[in-house]
């Protein structure tokens, strides 16, 4: 037992768990824990806001598959966090808050304190899972060691921490409690092999894969060699395998032609995915009726699907173990019948995504060509807007290592950069491109100014239509009158100017690939600013 500060104890437990970098503000409230952060050699991240150093976090952690921990002070900080929390608690990201919270003995009804908020601990609960109070110094280990257990077990998900502000300098007796891995659950063999007797002999079977089957690309591929089978990414998965590959569709949730893509299908082994709404966008999705998942979440398992083989595991074991019953079962003649329908399905889902993803070729082009070249991985972080979800998700061709990072299931807004920064600081040879609309640029476009001071080698590509351009055509299609999308944006590449940044304006594909490869031999970031050819484009912009 050792009597140290409660800022002491949380900074000794983080380094002991391998925590190496902070994302966070200082104040008032947390300024102990801040000098203890440094003292033990934490590096510590400074954002322009709480929700870039959230979406910091996240990226990072999306990119490293490790903790990242986020660290604000009381009150307003805590809530500007919690929307970048709600964006990886719905895409299962690994990302812990630290914050201070209302002293021990504070008033119920409040007081008037400094950044009160008489539940702090109850508005995280309404998003958050695992959330904890610790109620004496000592107990910041603790807490520390129990959240980063539940958070490494099974499916991953952000917790918080909240520490009242009278101790974090108080000072108390405490142990370092490490973080305890549970296994995996492992698959049973007879429900594998049940599983894949359901399959064997199926003509025309899918596979949908999501961010759940990272680091099962090579069995997943294996699998669907083994049955033939077509595979759909949800937008996460885009890099598990390369989309080249002759029986990957890519990340084509977003399509409209989804349902006809999907008919037909007489089996579908969904692995690591929600099968979510947010991913796959024509409801309800029309599953076949022999469905077999794969997930180590129990309750998700029986979510957005009528299972009718589930297998609890990870997904490289189940995979694996599913391939190799299936290879003791599956003729040449059912795998190469279903090879020919999968290929017919990708040829029609190519041709979807290209008239769907038309105003964005030139984006698309450019990003292919520079890929193609790249001698390391990319990683493109997307924001929630057209120009990912209808163009780069579709049309960009990822390797296989390749990333796409992109919020899914809360769908906000200036996410991109500032995931992109974290990216970039959690894989430092990877090339990372930031792909934001004009409009959702604005949320956190401050971090910028966060990517030079940290000599952050980030591209930020802006793409603008002149507003918020799919809520324009939503107005449109319903018979309203378009009002309040229509944005006055700022000089882009001034603004990235007077932030320190590069900033240039370019038009084409041959010059948007110069500007990709020219921001490559630059120190800090570099933004790109080109206008959108685009239905809401061209009505926003003509005024």
């Amino acid at each position: 037992m050792t009597e140290l500060t409660g800022g002491a104890h949380l900074a000794r437990a983080l380094k002991a768990e391998g925590i190496t970098r902070v994302f966070g503000i200082p104040g008032t409230h947390n300024l102990e824990i801040f000098a203890q952060l440094s003292a033990h050699g934490i590096d510590i991240i400074s954002p322009r806001h709480e929700q870039g150093a959230g979406y910091m976090a996240d990226g990072a952690a999306r990119t490293s598959g490790e903790v990242n921990v986020v660290v604000t002070t009381t009150g307003p900080a805590v809530l500007n966090a919690l929307t970048a929390l709600l964006q990886s608690f719905t895409d299962s990201v690994p990302v812990l808050l630290v914050c201070p919270g209302m002293p021990l003995a504070h008033p119920g009804r409040g007081n008037g304190l400094l950044h009160e908020v008489r539940n702090q601990a109850g508005a995280l609960a309404a998003v958050l899972t695992e959330v904890q109070r610790v109620t004496s110094p000592g107990e910041v280990s603790l807490a520390v060691g129990q959240s980063l257990s539940a958070m490494r077990a099974g499916r991953t998900r952000p917790a918080a921490i909240e520490i009242p502000l009278d101790l974090i300098e108080a000072t108390g007796p405490g142990s370092l409690h490490p973080s305890i891995d549970r296994p995996h659950p492992t698959a049973d063999p007879q429900t594998v092999d049940t599983a894949a007797e359901a399959v064997a002999d199926s003509r025309r079977p899918l596979i949908f894969a999501g961010a759940g089957a990272r680091g099962a690309g090579a069995e997943v591929l294996d699998l669907a060699k083994t049955l033939g089978a077509g595979i759909i990414l949800s937008s996460n998965a885009k890099g598990i395998i390369a989309d080249s590959e002759p029986l990957c569709l890519g990340a084509v949730g977003v399509l409209d032609s989804l349902p006809e893509l999907l008919e037909g299908a007489d089996a579908a082994i969904a692995i690591g995915t929600e099968l979510a709404p947010s991913d796959f966008w024509p409801e309800p999705l029309p599953l076949p009726e022999t469905v077999v998942r794969i997930d180590i979440d129990e309750v998700q398992m029986l979510t957005n699907a009528q299972v009718t083989h589930p297998i609890l595991a990870d997904a490289k074991t189940a995979t694996n173990s599913l391939v190799i019953a299936l290879k003791l079962r599956r003729s040449d003649e059912a795998t190469g019948a279903a090879a020919v329908w999968a290929e017919q399905k990708k040829a029609a889902a190519t041709s979807a995504a290209e008239v769907s993803g038309r105003p964005w070729a030139d984006l698309c082009g450019a990003l292919n060509s520079y890929t193609a070249s790249a001698d390391s991985p990319v990683i493109v972080a997307a924001d929630s807007t057209m120009a990912c979800y209808y163009g780069v998700q579709t049309g960009w061709s990822a390797r296989a290592g390749d990333r796409f990072l992109y919020p899914a299931g809360a769908g906000t807004l200036g996410y991109g950069l500032p995931a992109g920064i974290g990216a970039k600081l959690a894989a430092a040879s990877a090339r990372v491109i930031a792909i934001e609309g004009d409009g959702g640029s604005m949320f956190t476009i401050a971090e910028l100014a966060a990517a030079v001071q940290a000599k952050v080698q980030i591209t930020l590509i802006i793409v603008d239509n002149g507003g918020y351009g799919e809520i324009r055509n939503e107005m449109a299609d319903r018979g309203d009158e378009p009002s309040g999308v229509v944005l006055s944006g700022p000089d882009f590449p001034a603004l990235a100017q007077a932030m320190g940044a590069r900033g240039i304006h370019i038009d084409g594909q041959e010059a948007l690939l110069s500007a990709l490869h020219e921001a490559d031999e630059h120190e800090g970031p570099t933004l790109i600013h080109i206008t959108e050819r685009s239905r809401a484009g061209e009505a926003m912009l003509a005024g």
